[in-house]
């Protein structure tokens, strides 16, 4: 455990990060038929705000998922949880909690967590060892270290960090340079808006192992902002249902990394009762 000192602050140049083979593609983790699980419209709004007042942004709610591997285990296919976000002067930012494919032989290979995207950069957040979901016979032996070991893959640098030492000054100082070193300004000012959305909000994709809520991709934007995460009290922004139709999501398309074709998630068969 001592090897977590010299894990802090491994931070790269932007410069190096862009190398050709300097870090894995997030979506290479995505594989076979992709399905919409869930598709839901939400505007933001101050909590003591009128109903009819001005949205602050509008947000979409997409899960999807990936036939990854048997028909028999989709309940625990890979999945993309995304909120596709929209500021009232038109700019668009994606914020995704994801679980890609799992190579059982190689459990302890890093694999994609979060992401915070702009038209111009991203933010990701890589996670190791056996942390997370797994397909149900999937066994594995994992190094007691190496369940909770992050890796931030960004645009402006990289950071190998423990997320026990995620309340060190040295991490939360790196992650801020990081952050600075990949968003502009008018970026940074419109994702730290987010950080006031309330993760108390409780839409739900029910009926469904493992479960999917709408704060998840939220925490994407917490880790990159960690010095300026809000207290529960100053999270004073709503999501509420959007009454305008959502429409295709051809035009998030690219920014999303979206398959063309995205039929709807199969049902998934009753559970068989424990004998």
């Amino acid at each position: 455990m001592k090897a977590r000192g010299i894990l802090l602050a491994l931070w790269t140049a932007s410069a190096a990060m862009r190398a050709e083979g300097q870090s894995p593609d997030w979506f290479d983790a995505f594989r076979g038929k992709a399905y919409a699980q869930g598709d839901t419209s939400f505007v933001a709004r101050e909590r003591s705000a009128p109903p009819d007042s001005l949205p602050l942004f509008r947000a979409r709610w997409v899960v999807l998922r990936y036939a990854g591997f048997a028909e028999s285990q989709r309940r625990f296919w890979p999945y993309r949880n995304l909120l596709l976000v929209t500021t009232p002067d038109g700019v668009r930012y994606v914020l995704e909690s994801g679980f890609g494919f799992v190579d059982e032989k190689h459990l302890d290979e890093e694999r994609p967590f979060q992401r915070v995207a702009s038209a111009n950069a991203a933010f990701e957040l890589w996670s190791s060892g056996t942390a997370g979901e797994a397909p149900a016979d999937a066994v594995a032996e994992p190094d007691p270290c190496a369940g909770d070991r992050q890796r931030v893959r960004a645009t402006g640098g990289t950071l190998t960090f423990f997320l026990a030492d995620l309340g060190s000054s040295t991490v939360r100082t790196t992650l801020g340079e990081i952050l600075a070193a990949t968003f502009s300004e008018d970026e940074r000012r419109d994702l730290a808006g987010l950080l006031r959305v309330s993760v108390e909000n409780g839409a739900a994709l029910s009926n469904e192992l493992p479960f999917f809520y709408v704060r998840e991709p939220l925490l994407a934007v917490n880790l990159a902002f960690r010095d300026s995460a809000p207290s529960r009290e100053q999270r004073t922004v709503l999501l509420a249902p959007d009454p305008v139709p959502s429409g295709d999501l051809a035009s998030w398309r690219a920014l999303a990394h979206l398959p063309l074709d995205l039929p709807p998630f199969p049902a998934l068969p009753p559970e068989k009762p424990i004998q």
